[in-house]
């Protein structure tokens, strides 16, 4: 039986936390490799799409996440890359352009 995990989500907006649901099933037990297959080969295989995506294999899409800590661990996780299709893509927001501009004018009090 072939499973995956989903963001049941019709928004879309927590499919961020994706891999913090893997992080939980981790903590229930299932090893971490087979939690990250939930997220990633399995999901990409039920969608029919492992062709392109779901392993970092040549040939494939380079669509991936690079983070300091525990991926799969909200607690410890800090992203620091991030691919889609074997391209760089900006991690700054309005949120860290505001936190970068007022970081210093309050942290000295």
């Amino acid at each position: 039986l072939l499973v995956g995990l989903q963001n049941a989500d019709a928004s879309n907006f927590q499919t961020r936390n994706l891999p913090f649901y893997a992080g939980q099933v981790v903590g229930q037990g299932l090893e971490k490799e087979k939690a990250v297959q939930l997220i990633t080969g399995n999901t990409a295989k039920i969608l029919g799409i492992d062709a392109l995506y779901g392993t970092l294999e040549e040939g494939k899409s380079a669509t991936l996440f690079i983070s300091e800590g525990d991926a799969l661990d909200m607690r410890g996780n800090i992203l620091t890359h991030a691919f889609i299709d074997g391209r760089s893509i900006s991690l700054e927001t309005h949120q860290t352009k505001l936190w970068k501009r007022y970081m210093g004018k309050y942290s000295d009090k």
